[in-house]
């Protein structure tokens, strides 16, 4: 069920809880630029698995207010705002793509026990690290782009934008009908599809300017170290992955703390989100357990 909540300092943001009664929760951070929505099919599972599960959308996206000049480590006020309110005393954090670095922000937290990153992002200013590695021309040159500033990120986004945000199911499900693996998850694809062409309409419906927040936040310093984070990190990486390569992933695997890395054979930034739902989901609820 979607609600929203209103922050000390007056903004909104929005938030699905679903609805299964407990003091300890999953917190699912979502990827760069979609909203809470594209979890409907993990928040499901966890229901069925008796955990209670809350997605929220950052700010700037959708219905959830803009935070300006914010950089990761401030969302963890939000997210402390949010527990309180929502009487979560324990938790794990779960982020994909864009939304593991706040995922990973949030290990900070005393009631966080644990933290899954899948496909995440690492720090774009982490020394003697080349972030471009295995990159496309493409990604290269909207990257550099984008660190420069606000305004030069929001400049580029507003030149694309409009496509991400009108991008259908069908057209997700065309190359994920090229997978072998296809009819097995075919019902759990065309479900994730659906979640994802919406949460992308969803959070550019009012242009790409919470895009370019989002972006440009985890572009410049993240406001705290990697090493700082002391509770058990699983890092799940698709090799196949064109949009955030497998170094990152072994980047962070060798600057945590306690990382536990999972490399998965032929999946991409998109399939991991359903052929590994499962077992994701399984090691979170296990780090919530402990």
């Amino acid at each position: 069920m979607s609600n929203a909540l209103k922050l000390s300092d007056g903004r909104v943001l929005e938030y699905i809880d679903n609805g299964v009664l407990s003091k300890s929760a999953l917190i699912l951070h979502h990827g760069t630029p979609t909203s809470m929505t594209v979890w409907n099919t993990w928040l499901a599972a966890a229901a069925e698995k008796g955990i209670r599960t809350i997605a929220f959308t950052r700010p700037g996206y959708a219905g959830s207010d803009r935070k300006i000049g914010h950089r990761v480590i401030d969302s963890i006020d939000d997210l402390n705002e949010i527990l309180n309110q929502l009487e979560v005393e324990k938790f794990v954090s779960v982020g994909w793509s864009g939304g593991g670095p706040y995922a990973l922000a949030s290990g900070l937290l005393n009631r966080c026990t644990g933290v899954q990153l899948i496909a995440s992002v690492s720090p774009y200013d982490a020394e003697d690290f080349d972030w471009f590695q295995d990159s496309t021309p493409e990604m290269i040159e909207e990257t550099k782009v984008s660190a420069k500033s606000l305004e030069d990120c929001l400049a580029f986004k507003e030149g694309y934008y409009t496509e991400l945000r009108d991008m259908t199911a069908e057209q997700l499900l065309v190359e994920y009908e090229k997978r072998s693996s296809f009819k097995l998850f075919e019902s759990a694809y065309r479900e994730f599809s659906k979640d994802l062409c919406f949460s992308m309409h969803d959070a550019l419906r009012d242009g790409a300017l919470g895009y370019a927040e989002d972006e440009f936040a985890f572009l410049r310093n993240w406001g705290f170290e990697t090493k700082d984070v002391i509770v058990p990190v699983g890092i799940w990486q698709g090799l196949d992955d064109q949009s955030v390569s497998p170094h990152m992933a072994r980047w962070l695997n060798a600057n945590i703390l306690n990382p536990n890395l999972e490399l998965l054979e032929g999946q991409h930034h998109g399939s991991i989100m359903v052929e590994n739902r499962e077992e994701i989901l399984n090691a979170a609820i296990r780090a919530l357990n402990i």
